[in-house]
């Protein structure tokens, strides 16, 4: 509405005000200095920044994990085949016990460093998609600053769903999603990199910011709605409505570790993260026994999701089939115990037929309401 009633105003003067507002709320939230971090449309976006700002020689390499979010390997693939070879981007390969112990990690990681030589960056996710593994990042950035190599952490699941401390942490850079566990409106994210290397960072679109500091270089590309990034301030005002952060996070991990005990005991089946500290806001139970095929797992996924309305990430990891939960402020226990018994009638053929006299009901409504409204403005 600000945007709209004066445009002129709002893009020439106030939301440079309301974006340097904006930083200085978010970076106390982070724990960092308010000129270190700046705000993208996604994790996508953030990634592809870092990757393709980054200068390298012919000798050195980028590593990375089995594990990356698809988007990362695919902009990993890019820049092995358009900037730099095949050979420059190496991939490492974790199991179910390399996951969930850092120190067997790390012994998996060395193996591969005394066998590639001239590694400059290596990726690495602070909580991963799927699965979904909470790792120990403070650890593996100090193993790797030592060792003369720059950490870029994917932290797209961490911003609310887990305590963040960038001074503590102290990544080369790091990027996280505002629009998933922080509750802000698609899509905002936010970017840190640090001072030592802010020179050599650009956005990927090259405006009027060109050859300015790095925060004014990322202000200003191009015409857009900030809206949803300005809901980033709402969002931590909305939190401190409902519990102070730690009892958030503390209820969400406490959820997790409950809701993927019992669906493992409804399933006869197992959790796959067996240490509660790798285990953040989400949680991977291996599917029913009788989910044995790619095949049964699409038709589950697909029944569940266009039959019951319930979007159940599947995937398939070490020759088993998971799916992996996620437990939010606004979830109770006996909401996955519905699911899994979904999954159940489901899969012994035993669900009732769709509710359509209720679809048509809400149908209804909506052509209902369609019509007074169009009445309303003739």
């Amino acid at each position: 509405m600000k945007a709209e009633y004066n445009p002129d105003r709002w893009f020439r003067r106030e939301i440079q005000i309301e974006m340097k507002n904006l930083q200085e709320k978010l970076s106390k939230y982070v724990n960092c200095d308010s000129s270190d971090i700046v705000i993208l449309e996604n994790a996508s976006n953030g990634i592809n920044t870092i990757l393709k700002s980054i200068k390298f020689h012919s000798n050195e390499t980028i590593l990375y994990y089995n594990i990356a979010y698809g988007m990362v390997k695919l902009t990993l693939q890019y820049i092995s085949s358009e900037i730099l070879t095949p050979e420059q981007c190496v991939e490492i390969i974790l199991d179910h016990q390399t996951i969930q112990n850092t120190d067997l990690l790390l012994k998996t990681t060395e193996d591969t460093l005394d066998k590639i030589k001239n590694v400059k960056l290596i990726v690495f996710d602070h909580i991963s998609s799927v699965p979904s593994i909470l790792f120990d990042v403070e650890t593996m950035i100090k193993f790797f600053r030592e060792k003369g190599i720059l950490t870029l952490v994917d932290g797209a699941h961490a911003i609310g769903a887990i305590p963040i401390d960038l001074k503590k942490l102290d990544p080369d850079f790091y990027i996280t999603n505002a629009h998933k566990w922080l509750y802000t409106h698609r899509s905002a994210s936010l970017l840190y990199v640090k001072k030592d290397f802010q020179n050599l960072i650009h956005p990927i679109i090259t405006s009027f910011g060109y050859l300015q500091p790095f925060q004014d270089e990322f202000f200003w590309l191009g015409t857009k709605d900030y809206s949803a990034y300005l809901t980033i301030s709402d969002a931590l005002d909305f939190r401190q409505t409902i519990a102070n952060e730690n009892q958030i996070y503390s209820y969400m991990h406490q959820l997790a570790n409950q809701a993927g005990n019992l669906l493992a005991q409804m399933w006869n089946s197992s959790i796959l993260t067996l240490d509660e500290k790798y285990i953040s806001t989400m949680n991977n139970i291996q599917l029913p026994l009788t989910i044995d095929t790619l095949d049964k797992k699409d038709n589950l996924y697909k029944k569940l999701v266009n039959d019951y309305n319930i979007f159940l990430p599947m995937y398939e990891f070490d020759k088993k089939f998971y799916c992996r939960i996620s437990a939010q402020i606004y979830m109770e226990l006996n909401d996955y115990e519905k699911v899994g018994n979904i999954v159940l009638d489901i899969i012994f053929n035993r669900d009732p037929p769709p509710n359509t006299a209720q679809k048509k009901n809400i149908s209804t409504i909506l052509f209902i309401s369609l019509i007074l409204y169009v009445m309303q403005l003739y």
